[in-house]
């Protein structure tokens, strides 16, 4: 089942063209990593001449619209397949393209409904969710939605509940749904797992049950001339940045 939600991302995406001042810097964010990069840009500082103007949704979408034409001058994958697309498209400026960030799966529950599994045996999913709903981003193009399908199938439990799988198109579309209770359970990011304190942690999701989850960051081919998007993307990748990163829930690659 797909449920797509808070299609208005697209709507900011294609209408920033209209509303971002010329001097900004546009940085196009996987939606996993929006309190993250809110944070960031207070700590970065930027005056209202040189402002940094983010705008999230599904690594999917942003890379779509990217390759159509938006106006964006930096921008951060929730993984590498997507800038790969984008980069054999000639869309990344050379030698811009850096692994910036890691992240864990983990399965969450409504903190006041914890559902009784025993994450550890792998076994008995399908029964715990009962009648209801397990969430996912979207595993037809959302980088969350692919880890967890390959994730949920390593663990033997993908066949057992596809019929009970709801779908959305960011990773932070599934946490919201299961922080309202609205769903028996998600399966999202650590990073996303801290930012609410409605939902608990089941578990996490051993590494080699799914691809290394990495972050890659790059800057969009013809916005490396400008010197502000050169100044933030460098501020993305330095010390400070990267202790706001780790506050997050992030993981960080060490840096060149």
């Amino acid at each position: 089942m797909k449920l797509f939600a808070y299609s208005f991302v697209v709507v900011l995406v294609l209408g920033l063209s209209g509303t971002a001042n010329a001097d900004s810097v546009n940085i196009y964010a996987a939606a996993s990593t929006s309190d993250a990069v809110e944070a960031l840009i207070i700590a970065y500082g930027a005056n209202d001449d040189d402002q940094v103007v983010p705008i999230f949704a599904g690594t999917s979408i942003l890379a779509r619209q990217i390759d159509q034409g938006a106006p964006a001058d930096i921008f951060l994958s929730a993984n590498e397949a997507w800038m790969d697309h984008l980069e054999a498209r000639g869309q990344t400026a050379p030698g811009t393209r850096a692994n910036l960030l890691t992240n864990r799966l983990v399965l969450v529950t409504p903190r006041l409904a914890a559902m009784d599994y025993d994450f550890a045996s792998a076994a008995g999913l399908s029964a715990a969710l009962g009648e209801q709903r397990l969430a996912l981003a979207d595993p037809g193009g959302v980088p969350a939605g692919i880890y967890a399908q390959q994730a949920l199938s390593a663990r033997g439990e993908w066949d057992s509940i596809e019929d009970q799988l709801v779908f959305g198109d960011s990773v932070r579309v599934a946490l919201t749904w299961v922080a309202r209770a609205e769903v028996r359970a998600a399966v999202v990011y650590r990073s996303d797992a801290l930012t609410t304190m409605s939902v608990a942690v089941l578990g996490t999701y051993p590494e080699d049950s799914h691809p290394p989850i990495r972050y890659p960051v790059a800057i969009i081919s013809g916005s490396e001339r400008r010197p502000e998007v050169l100044a933030f993307y460098a501020f993305l990748r330095g010390p400070q940045a990267r202790l706001i990163f780790e506050d997050y829930g992030f993981g960080v690659v060490d840096q060149d």
